[in-house]
């Protein structure tokens, strides 16, 4: 079994006025996979087996967020902030070489997270999605041929470590 992973995601702030701004991000993930075989059994009575299978998901997206900053010390360098973020991701998921799907996700959602200004104009933070609406529309292909669609719309909340971000600003 082989995996690969790589997300790259920059993003830039404008702060338009103190403890506020507004921002871009773009994002570019993509996992790769190949199991050559497993198999499964659950007490003898269920067996189940895989073999050759190579999966590659990419995605790119963009985000714009407004982000609130509330200071947590005396100089301003250590704070908490929430962001509100409306996004579009496009993602092509292939497990077998003729077939694939598309999907387009619109969402928006809500981060709170805590940050560090090393710098006045640069900063570190982590942040974690804990409320999200979206819509996505999946179409699968086989051969280039639509094969199937589905659409659909999805609200959440809760903490999910897969929506657990780090990230450097710089702040224009």
């Amino acid at each position: 079994a082989k995996a690969s992973f790589l997300r790259i995601a920059p993003e830039a702030a404008y702060t338009f006025k103190n403890n506020h701004s507004i921002g871009a991000r773009f994002n570019y993930t993509r996992v790769a996979g190949m199991l050559d075989s497993a198999t499964l059994d659950l007490l003898g009575n269920l067996s189940l087996s895989a073999g050759d299978v190579d999966a590659v998901t990419s995605s790119m997206g963009g985000h714009i967020f407004q982000r609130t900053y509330v200071g947590i010390d005396k100089q301003g360098r250590f704070g908490i902030f929430w962001d509100y973020v409306l996004g579009y991701t496009r993602s092509r998921t292939q497990l077998t070489s003729p077939s694939y799907s598309v999907k387009d996700k619109f969402s928006l959602s809500f981060a709170p997270g805590v940050i560090y200004f090393p710098m006045n104009n640069i900063s570190i933070h982590a942040s974690i999605s804990i409320a999200d609406l979206s819509y996505a529309s999946t179409t699968a292909y086989e051969n280039s041929e639509v094969v199937g669609t589905h659409q659909g719309w999805r609200a959440q909340a809760g903490l999910n470590l897969m929506n657990l971000n780090f990230g450097l600003t710089l702040h224009l």
